[in-house]
């Protein structure tokens, strides 16, 4: 088993956050990479034009996309390539993570168990159903019913990368909307306890921004109808899996 890489997600010239994320981590002794982010603004960057403006607009949100929300996705995009590419799991991080204070042990634990599960959720931001894969006196994995809670912590090995990447070749939804829509992808969420980041929001979002512009009337009725057929599908999945695991 080797230690997984920690790679922290971050605008190379917010300073102040990555000193803030660098002392925490330094402080527990866990090496990590900074991971430029993708800038949503520098519009010369191929990997932007993977989003779809058109189904974001009528479809998923009614209203266009940010360059913060953009360059959100494409920067975990890329780091699912590495993953792919490298051929061994890591562990993705933001920059704007409170730092637990059993981090390290955490991440040995998930070393242990992400090439079993594939997606490691490793902030508590749980909303739905969960189903408690395994547990002991020293960690609790559960599968997720609805991980739209962000993307602060996870680890993820390089086959659930692929399933992510296969379903990503166009955008249309927030990067954490999409993770939680195993229907589309195929990759389920599992959440590893104890936690190794929780959401402290000591910043502003760097990475991705929110608007305050209104939907407009015309749009909402396709927007609408393509929620309900998405909470149909979700519905229908995890009904599926508890088949599955009260089977197995």
């Amino acid at each position: 088993m080797h230690p997984l890489s920690v790679f922290v997600i971050s605008l190379e010239k917010c300073l102040e956050r990555r000193d803030y994320i660098a002392a925490q981590l330094q402080q527990q002794g866990i090496d990590f990479s900074f991971f430029n982010a993708v800038n949503g603004s520098d519009k010369s960057n191929p990997l932007l034009k993977r989003y779809n403006h058109t189904k974001r607009k009528w479809l998923t949100s009614g209203k266009e996309a940010t360059d913060g929300e953009i360059g959100c996705y494409a920067s975990h995009y890329s780091l699912w390539q590495k993953c792919a590419d490298i051929n061994q799991p890591l562990v993705v991080v933001e920059d704007d993570a409170k730092i637990c204070p059993n981090a390290a042990q955490t991440l040995k634990l998930a070393a242990e168990k992400i090439e079993k599960y594939g997606f490691l959720r490793l902030e508590c931001v749980i909303r739905g159903e969960t189903i408690t894969m395994e547990e002991s006196e020293d960690y609790r994995i559960s599968r997720m019913s609805d991980n739209f809670g962000g993307l602060r912590a996870y680890a993820i090995a390089p086959w659930a990368a692929q399933k992510l990447l296969r379903g990503s070749q166009s955008w249309s939804l927030p990067v954490d909307n999409y993770i939680g829509a195993p229907y589309f992808h195929g990759m389920e969420s599992y959440h590893l306890h104890p936690d190794f980041a929780e959401d402290t929001r000591p910043f502003e979002t760097t990475i991705q921004f929110y608007d305050k512009e209104q939907v407009p009337f015309y749009r909402k009725p396709s927007r609408e109808l393509y929620s309900a057929y998405r909470k149909l599908r979700l519905y229908l999945h995890n009904r599926k899996f508890k088949k599955i695991k009260c089977v197995g």
